[in-house]
């Protein structure tokens, strides 16, 4: 072969090189889609995860404690795309407006609430979601008190609820040589006692009707306790005016009036009022509960039973936490609030504005003396009663003003408890009862 037709033979050899390369890198390039798109492969958003859709939970509670709005922050900030309406309600109408809302079917995501209640009054098997199944029931201390129906509907604030019954100061009962008064009549001698010595028996709050119901609450369970009572009433087989035990618990306290025991201005000081009264030390004692605001002085209180018969229990409430609406559009997150709620670092936050006996066995809290006071004498040798309001099976409120009507001297004992009969009938029916 010349030199010319080897030139030949390497140019065309090079072109078909040159065209079959051509085809391969054709063959390797994506194609648009139809829509005129890149290719998934290639569209920078499709890595990136969708993102999560907007909520907003709604809350209904009684109360402004602040750990309500730093615990929902926090979960906000942890989770941006949730929002909270948190919705607080004075306890007076608290009822009336779950009530309500329960009956227009216009629950908010989350209610706060106690089981007693719950049980009672609003059918937590057709309204609230069951939780029984939850991460966080196995770390519960006593899922048994939350159980109803041997379901857990509720994520509770702690493993029982505040004791009730009579707040003195130690120093003062020290200092006059006084014991903790176990019967009436030794509460009678303390009391003289003390206002021989210049210093106020009782300092109470009975402008706000929750407190003025204490004594009658704490009362009022030590008579039925262990008996039939509260069985028959609710079934409408028995009164309370026909209860001797009643009139003469309501008669105690009145005959603390009678003789210059109690303050006063009684009726125009509410539960914001008691702590500091109590802090100065012109008064020995109040009617109230663990959670009395005492600040820095808590230490120098206890708790003893509300000697209304003698030898007596401490009076205990129920426990109160978070209810999921069955009716909410957004259980599943309000579930994954509630699982927030429980974990030792943010139910802390909680503990450490309003100490607690923990709800959950991985949680610890340090109580202040009045309540380890309270716990060591009382709740842990299980001489405790629950409360008389637990146990009726309507609402209370009326009673509180009722109870306020006797203080101002506007009603007997006799004549209290016949109202509260009619006021007891009367919600009874309308909740359409069983034997009413």
């Amino acid at each position: 072969m010349n030199f010319r037709l080897q030139k030949f033979a390497l140019a065309l050899l090079t072109c078909f090189v040159l065209l079959f390369l051509s085809a391969c890198a054709s063959g390797n390039k994506a194609e648009p889609s139809a829509s005129g798109s890149q290719p998934a492969s290639e569209t920078p958003s499709a890595s990136k995860e969708t993102a999560p859709e907007k909520v907003t939970l709604s809350i209904m509670v009684g109360g402004n404690n602040k750990f309500y709005e730093t615990i929902t922050k926090e979960y906000t900030n942890r989770n941006p795309h949730v929002t909270f309406d948190l919705q607080t309600v004075d306890g007076s109408q608290y009822d009336t407006l779950l009530r309500t809302r329960i009956a227009t079917k216009n629950l908010p995501d989350i209610v706060g609430h106690n089981v007693s209640d719950m049980a009672r009054r609003y059918n937590p098997t057709d309204n609230f979601v069951d939780l029984s199944g939850e991460p966080w029931v196995g770390r519960l201390v006593n899922p048994d008190i939350l159980k109803i129906d041997d379901k857990i509907y509720n994520l509770p604030f702690a493993a029982s609820g505040s004791a009730l019954g009579i707040v003195y100061n130690k120093k003062i009962f020290a200092d006059l040589n006084l014991s903790v008064p176990r019967t009436f009549e030794e509460l009678l001698r303390v009391c003289e006692t003390l206002k021989t010595n210049g210093i106020t028996p009782f300092y109470l709050g009975n402008k706000d009707g929750w407190v003025a119901q204490i004594w009658g609450l704490t009362t009022f369970s030590e008579v039925v306790k262990n008996t039939d009572i509260m069985d028959k009433i609710n079934a409408n087989q028995l009164k309370h005016a026909d209860v001797p035990g009643f009139e003469e618990a309501l008669g105690q306290i009145m005959q603390l009036f009678e003789k210059g025991y109690v303050n006063e201005d009684h009726l125009s000081v509410g539960f914001d009022g008691l702590g500091g009264a109590m802090n100065s030390g012109k008064a020995a004692m109040t009617v109230l509960g663990d959670f009395i605001d005492a600040g820095e002085q808590v230490g120098d209180y206890g708790i003893f039973a509300t000697p209304g018969v003698d030898n007596p229990d401490l009076t205990v409430g129920t426990v109160t936490g978070w209810f999921i609406s069955k009716n909410s559009k957004n259980i599943e997150e309000a579930k994954k609030f509630l699982d927030f709620w429980s974990q030792p670092d943010i139910i802390g936050i909680q503990y450490a504005e309003d100490p607690r006996f923990s709800a959950f066995k991985d949680v610890q809290v340090s109580f202040n003396p009045l309540m380890q006071a309270e716990y060591d004498e009382y709740i842990s040798q299980g001489k405790v009663v629950r409360q008389y309001n637990d146990l009726i099976a309507v609402d209370t409120s009326e009673l509180f003003r009722l109870y306020q009507d006797m203080f101002g001297k506007g009603k007997t004992p006799k004549q209290v408890l016949e109202a509260w009969d009619e006021k007891v009938a009367e919600l009874a029916k309308a909740a359409e009862l069983p034997g009413w």
